[in-house]
């Protein structure tokens, strides 16, 4: 059965961050966390460079989730985009093997738990709330699906996008004969 979450390696530099291995005892959010993750309780607004912005709704209530993390130097982000656009044949995949090589080059995937900054309001409190935590693992989840967004969290210069190869402009499609007519 694959992992639910962390299902790729981009996936599970992130996922490494809110599971840390390294712990004296294990949180007990985590498993609310990953239940609201699981069950689409997490609706991510914005997803871009240094910022997610988030609803979570719990037990009828919505809290709005900010989370802000740094994004990788101007040098560093530039080296990466260029690395990206000579891997990625497809647009939002990414090869495996390509997070590794920018591990190697310094490029932390994922933000740092200590680098990252939460903004809730639900009134938690030490440490990041579940409501964090699920935002997060819904992340995760997404990465999984789409590994090229763990680069673009982190990364201030912009992406090359291949062409989709499954897409074409709805003018391309000759209307006579589409319905089999």
């Amino acid at each position: 059965m694959p992992a639910e979450f962390g299902a790729t390696p981009w996936g599970k530099a992130w996922l490494r961050t809110i599971e840390p291995t390294a712990v004296s005892r294990p949180n007990p959010l985590l498993p609310k966390a990953r239940s609201l993750a699981r069950n689409a309780a997490v609706t991510l607004r914005t997803a871009e460079a240094g910022r997610l912005d988030a609803e979570v709704s719990a037990r009828g209530v919505v809290h709005r989730v900010a989370i802000e993390f740094p994004c990788w130097s101007g040098e560093l982000s530039t080296e990466v985009a260029g690395l990206v656009a000579d891997a990625a044949p497809v647009p939002g995949d990414l090869p495996d093997g390509l997070e590794a090589t920018l591990t190697r080059r310094g490029a932390d995937i994922a933000a740092p738990a200590g680098e990252r900054a939460a903004d809730c309001g639900c009134g938690a409190g030490d440490g990041p709330c579940a409501h964090v935590l699920a935002v997060l693992y819904a992340v995760v989840q997404r990465i999984d699906e789409t590994p090229a967004l763990a680069v673009e969290l982190r990364c201030r210069a912009p992406l090359q996008a291949a062409a989709d190869p499954d897409w074409i402009p709805l003018s391309d499609v000759p209307v006579e004969g589409f319905y089999g007519t």
